[in-house]
Formats: C-alpha cells, sequence, structure tokens
C-alpha cells in the first residue's frame, strides 16, 4: 500500500473496514456513544501504514 492510497482512502479506521462510512454527515436530535478502546501503543505503532501516526 502506497502513502497516496492511505491519504486517499483514511477517512476512518480500520482502512479496509471502516467502522462507518464517508461524510457528508447530518445530525438531528441524536444522542451520542462514544466507544473508546484500549491498546498496546507499540503494537499500533507497528500495525498504522504511514504516512499516518499514532
Amino acid at each position: 500500500m502506497h502513502q497516496d492510497t492511505v491519504r486517499g482512502r483514511a477517512f476512518a479506521m480500520p482502512l479496509t473496514s471502516p467502522a462507518y462510512p464517508p461524510g457528508p454527515y447530518r445530525f438531528s436530535n441524536r444522542e451520542y456513544l462514544i466507544i473508546t478502546y484500549r491498546t498496546d501503543p507499540q503494537k499500533l505503532r507497528d500495525l498504522v501504514p504511514e504516512p499516518l501516526q499514532v
């Protein structure tokens, strides 16, 4: 995978199976759900493709 590919497609992670579709988004009278993930920082750095940074 090349940096240009990542820049062009990286709107959400994981890159190959994003958690939500690309925008635009419109929210009205909505409640929000925030999900927090925990992971080993070094393992995450090993997996994140360039030019993205952790």
